[in-house]
């Protein structure tokens, strides 16, 4: 009997240790792709210093797309614009981007209206630490590999200056400070 209590000790303290050793599968943390960004860009400045500002991520949520990110390196206390350029391009000082991405032909306008360009994003101002934040839901944009609101291989930009919604066709932002292509992740 003590020989069999013995055996079944030992069975259970190597059944125990055998299971700790064995790596189960977090589904919290499984790639799903309504949480794990499919998209990123890497911001550069245009000033030829080529200078990283920061990243800046895509992906789905159930209301749209959601474009989160962290710049640095701005003037403090600046509010400057960011839009979704319709090309992939960062070249002559981020000009090569072209226009904004707008792929039902809309007039720019602030990103909540329903009538603006699918690239119209809300201004960013930093902080006293030149530090810019965006957090924002755009439901007219795709993250998917291609078609028409697809934004991969398009470009972010940040204007000098913020952007007043209203002047068209780019909402008098400024020139061009830095410029990212839109990646996979």
């Amino acid at each position: 009997m003590k020989n069999l209590l013995l055996v079944t000790i030992l069975l259970a303290a190597t059944t125990a240790t055998l299971s700790g050793c064995q790596s189960t599968p977090d589904n919290s943390n499984a790639a799903n792709y309504l949480t794990q960004p499919v998209l990123k860009s890497s911001l550069m400045t245009t000033d030829g210093s080529n200078r990283d500002l920061g990243m800046i991520y895509l992906r789905p949520v159930q209301t749209g797309v959601q474009v989160y990110g962290r710049l640095t390196g701005l003037p403090a206390g600046k509010t400057v614009a960011l839009h979704i350029h319709e090309t992939g391009s960062c070249h002559d000082m981020g000009k090569a981007a072209g226009g904004h991405f707008n792929p039902v032909d809309k007039p720019h306008g602030h990103p909540d209206n329903a009538d603006s360009h699918a690239g119209d994003l809300p201004n960013m101002t930093a902080d006293s630490q030149g530090v810019a934040h965006i957090n924002y839901v755009n439901n007219k944009i795709s993250v998917a590999m291609a078609g028409p609101n697809s934004v991969y291989r398009r470009a972010f930009i940040v204007h000098a200056g913020a952007d007043d919604y209203t002047t068209q066709p780019s909402g008098g932002s400024g020139d061009r400070i830095a410029c990212g292509i839109i990646e996979k992740n």
